[in-house]
């Protein structure tokens, strides 16, 4: 059983899904938006095998959180040991540094061939913490509001239709 002071310090989480893009420069940068976001409260880690995590957790206000998490597959071409985070005007910016792997081209020729991934194919999953329950409670409390609006609605119709018919 919780004693009152537990619940006063509980904390509740909004988990979300941050907007994502992948660009491609002379490294492949994946661009995650966390507006509200600082430095302090995010974390990138490279992780075996050939994963990038990143999280994040910011408050809201008193015990409500803001949260994210994500993974992506680094790429073959990437060279894992000069991967950068770089957060900006509420936007992370994960930085995956591509080997230069040339390939001869024609013979005699000065042009070569760069192996390049498609960055979008990287991207493992997103994971969010919400329950079905919590899931399930909105839909309810949805499903309760729009059933109110309807019985008022109808109880106003009755009330001043019905009346306004009787002979007297």
């Amino acid at each position: 059983m919780e004693t009152k002071n537990e619940e006063t310090f509980r904390l509740y989480y909004d988990d979300f899904e941050p907007f994502c893009q992948w660009k491609k420069d002379e490294h492949e940068i994946l661009e995650i938006h966390l507006r509200g976001f600082k430095k302090q409260h995010l974390r990138v880690q490279v992780e075996e095998p050939g994963v990038v995590k990143i999280t994040g957790e910011r408050p809201i206000d008193g015990t409500l959180r803001s949260r994210f998490r994500k993974q992506i597959k680094i790429p073959k071409n990437c060279k894992t040991d000069e991967i950068r985070a770089k957060l900006s005007g509420g936007i992370l910016q994960i930085i995956l540094p591509k080997q230069t792997t040339a390939f001869p081209g024609k013979p005699g020729s000065t042009e070569s061939i760069t192996s390049e991934s498609m960055p979008s194919n990287y991207l493992l999953y997103i994971e969010s913490s919400n329950s079905t329950l919590e899931m399930n409670t909105k839909l309810a409390l949805q499903v309760a509001g729009v059933l109110a609006v309807v019985v008022a609605f109808g109880a106003y119709a009755y009330k001043y239709c019905h009346y306004g018919h009787v002979e007297g």
